[in-house]
């Protein structure tokens, strides 16, 4: 259920100078809205308490690089700042399918080599995974170092998230994009080299 915070006391007297780059008056909005967006807005769409903290901050990124930007309407600033935590939450929606699907399809494609070899047929699957493991690690020398990087702890390490962004020294949010372009890019590579890594190898 959606809930309106009562607006800021002279909130367009607050925008106004916020707008000029009052760091004070920024932090005002910021004390004003931000758990109600948190709480009514982020929580209900992303059901993840990180992933709605991640959001809040990147939410109000945007509203720092948008405020000048922004148009005053007597109904106050609170409708603005919904519309782009909405957004923000949206793009993370769509960008989290998107790494699953990617990221499903790389584990598809390196299973051949990470997983074992059955024992009672060694022969010539043991021969066509060596082949796939030569093929993909071949790929990941021409990718981009970080892409080849977060793409070897993550998915062929199998490291959790946290222990990636430890390694690589980035935030969680950071990782999560990295991966998702490193799969992207990855698999461009193959196509681009005719390389196929098909799912009659991974059973």
């Amino acid at each position: 259920m959606s809930r309106r915070p009562a607006p800021l006391p002279d909130e367009q007297k607050v925008v106004a100078r916020a707008q000029k780059g009052d760091r004070r008056a920024f932090e005002a909005i910021y004390r004003a809205y931000a758990r109600t967006l948190y709480s009514y807005v982020l929580i209900p769409m992303l059901g993840d308490a990180d992933d709605a903290e991640d959001c809040l901050r990147e939410t109000f990124l945007a509203v720092n690089r948008a405020l000048p930007g922004y148009e005053w309407k007597p109904s106050g600033i609170y409708g603005w700042l919904k519309v782009l935590a909405k957004n923000k939450a949206r793009d993370l929606l769509r960008a989290s399918g998107r790494r699953q699907r990617l990221r499903g399809a790389f584990a598809e494609h390196v299973d051949a080599f990470t997983g074992g070899v059955d024992a009672s047929n060694p022969g010539e699957e043991e021969v066509q995974r060596e082949q796939l493991r030569k093929q993909i690690v071949a790929v990941l020398e021409h990718l981009n170092p970080r892409y080849a990087q977060v793409l070897t702890l993550r998915l062929l390490e199998d490291r959790s998230r946290e222990d990636c962004a430890e390694i690589m020294d980035v935030k969680i949010g950071t990782l999560d994009v990295l991966l998702y372009r490193a799969c992207r890019s990855f698999r461009q590579a193959c196509e681009k080299q005719g390389i196929s890594l098909t799912a009659e190898l991974t059973r």
